[in-house]
């Protein structure tokens, strides 16, 4: 076979083992979706592994989180996801650097974006943790398990647990919006006047409201429709 022949030749024989490796690899993949992403180490095997370099391995545990379902040329939807692995992966990160807001962020915006209740509310019981811990830091994350138990795992009687929680944080840098959850989830649930006993009291025992949120909560105590707190979300 001379030279001009021997490429056509060459190029016809890889595509037909590329149409081969197709065919015979059609209804093939890789089984476990169900345990994705995997057992994590517990916190102390993940301060171990870090060989006191925490911040690295932070980082590394992080990156296998956000890439958990995007591997092994697939991609796994959120509801095939293990919860229990996902909540201890994000405790093991955590345990690495408690101030970072990596973690938690990675819980409130992805993962707590599943579909399924359940699935949801295994991240609300990671943030309600992660927020109580050092309230004057991490108060918002414990304000974002209020808002996912609430309007994404539809458990208002937990959502009320989480905002009582919330507004009874020991912490100065918390601003009124917080402290109002938890009458904002009991007009949810239909107990309008025990919403208002609540809001009442912090308008009459906060010394520095602003004019706008005094009227603001006065507005919510003449039951006017549609209100939502100031700076919600912020």
């Amino acid at each position: 076979m001379t030279a001009r022949h021997f490429l056509p030749a060459l190029i016809a024989l890889l595509l037909a083992a590329q149409v081969a490796v197709f065919v015979a690899g059609r209804g093939v993949g890789p089984q476990g979706a169900e345990v994705v992403p995997g057992v994590a180490p517990t916190p102390t095997a993940a301060r171990a592994l870090a060989f006191g370099d925490d911040q690295f391995l932070h980082r590394v545990f992080a990156l296998r989180l956000t890439t958990a379902g995007d591997w092994d040329g697939r991609v796994v939807p959120l509801r095939a996801m293990h919860y229990g692995n996902v909540v201890a992966w994000l405790r093991a990160a955590e345990a690495l650097d408690p101030r970072a807001n990596l973690v938690p962020a990675l819980a409130v915006h992805y993962f707590g974006q599943a579909q399924d209740p359940a699935q949801v509310a295994q991240v609300v019981g990671f943030l309600r943790g992660h927020g109580i811990h050092d309230p004057d830091r991490k108060w918002r994350w414990l304000a974002h398990a209020v808002f996912l138990a609430r309007h994404r795992a539809d458990d208002l009687p937990l959502a009320l647990e989480l905002a009582q929680e919330l507004a009874a944080l020991p912490s100065a840098e918390m601003p009124v919006w917080a402290r109002q959850m938890p009458a904002f989830v009991l007009d949810a649930m239909g107990e309008r006047e025990a919403a208002d006993l609540v809001m009442g009291a912090i308008l009459a025992t906060e010394p520095d409201l602003s004019p706008a949120e005094a009227a603001f909560m006065m507005r919510f105590l003449n039951g006017q429709d549609g209100l939502r707190p100031l700076n919600e979300g912020h």
